[in-house]
């Protein structure tokens, strides 16, 4: 009999269809998914693969989610638990550490969850260089850092995707912010803004030891998303920089102690020429570095967070498109800001175009855009070298506008 596992699935059911090809290994495990509700896309494409067991659940209730959980691992041999969305990790190493399953418990998805946690485990350690932080319980707490030092950063300790952040430049502005923020729970935390270029760094674990590691370098800061504006990434090759920020990914990873997964990185290049640690999540990256990964090194990662946590081997790819020694990035471009473009399908190959998404519900509807991954239309874009890379994503920003 095949193993069976529980899935806790907070993306579509379309996001596992990578072209006809389910990433889902269905042939392998017998899969009890609980999902979040059609409203939210939840079962959108279920109907290809086939899951026999499913439950839906509204995506804000939480504890619904968790006592379907129980039940499912209550009811049924249980083996395994998956999750590869930052608001199911959680939840999935509670039930691991509560029922006794193996992969990540619960103490250690804490750590790549909660970012004060997460701080003060990468600063006990000397890991990497990080800003300074504190715990925003009361508004009494805005005073503990030095607002001689210029813009500060208030942010939810759990949140994802860019959301419930703040930006602040006085004292002032922050007391008017947390004045309509609910405080009580220990859910924010208040730090020093940090000038610089953001990279992020993305890694496969097994054994405690890195086996994959690819950086990349953001086409604009995740938290400056709004109506009309891009976003993208560019893959970063080997060099002086790569090295000093697989060297500081491989030092956090290690005090945060992850033995199996998939891990995404963010930190700042300043001007100055050091490395910040930002923050790190237990999971795969979202958004669209997925595929940009997949087309440059072979292998998809959210696949192979799933292997991980089913217990199954996982391969890392060939390379297979990078044989050309070329290079890799996207671009995308979020709703609002004026008539929705496109661009034709005949101008992919001379734009260096591989995959274009497009993403029907995107928006909140309002002519807002609702988190740094909200995109409209993404475009994944090859190039034999970064300068021919870089010029044909402001080819394709062009070409979309015009």
């Amino acid at each position: 009999m095949k193993p069976i596992v529980l899935f806790i699935n907070n993306h579509p059911y379309s996001h596992f269809d990578r072209g006809g090809r389910y990433i889902l290994p269905v042939s392998e495990i017998d899969i009890h998914m609980v999902t979040r509700n059609q409203a939210h896309g939840g079962l959108s494409g279920l109907d290809q693969p086939p899951l026999a067991h499913v439950a839906v659940c509204d995506a804000e209730e939480e504890d619904r989610w968790r006592a379907i959980c129980e039940w499912t691992l209550r009811n049924h041999p249980i083996s395994r638990v998956i999750a590869v969305h930052e608001r199911a990790v959680l939840l999935a190493a509670e039930m691991r550490s509560k029922f006794g399953l193996p992969g990540m418990p619960f103490e250690t998805a804490e750590r790549f969850r909660d970012k004060l946690k997460m701080k003060e485990a990468v600063r006990a350690a000397g890991a990497a260089a990080v800003p300074e932080f504190i715990a925003l319980d009361t508004p009494e707490d805005l005073t503990r850092l030095d607002w001689r030092l210029g813009r500060k950063v208030i942010k939810s300790r759990r949140g994802l995707a860019a959301k419930d952040l703040y930006m602040v430049d006085t004292l002032e502005d922050a007391r008017r912010v947390v004045a309509g923020l609910d405080l009580s729970g220990g859910h924010y935390g208040l730090e020093d803004f940090v000038t610089g270029q953001i990279y992020h760094c993305d890694s496969v674990v097994q054994d405690g030891k890195i086996r994959f590691t690819s950086v990349g370098k953001y086409l604009a800061d995740p938290a400056s998303y709004a109506p009309g504006s891009i976003f993208g990434t560019v893959l970063v090759g080997e060099g002086e920089l790569s090295k000093r920020i697989n060297e500081l990914n491989e030092s956090v990873l290690s005090a945060l102690g992850i033995q199996d997964g998939t891990t995404h990185l963010e930190l700042f290049h300043t001007p100055e020429d050091r490395l910040v640690f930002c923050e790190v999540a237990g999971r795969p990256p979202g958004g669209i570095i997925p595929p940009v990964i997949e087309w440059q090194y072979g292998f998809n990662i959210i696949e192979t967070q799933i292997r991980i946590d089913a217990g199954l081997d996982i391969s890392l790819g060939s390379a297979p498109a990078a044989q050309d020694g070329g290079t890799c990035g996207f671009i995308a471009f979020y709703p609002g800001g004026g008539t929705h473009r496109t661009i034709d399908p005949q101008r992919f190959t001379a734009l260096g175009i591989v995959e274009h998404l497009a993403h029907g519900g995107a928006g909140n509807g309002r002519g807002g855009v609702r988190h740094s991954t909200d995109f409209l239309d993404s475009y994944v874009v090859r190039a034999p070298d970064d300068a021919t890379l870089l010029r044909r994503i402001a080819d394709i920003e062009d070409e979309y506008r015009s």
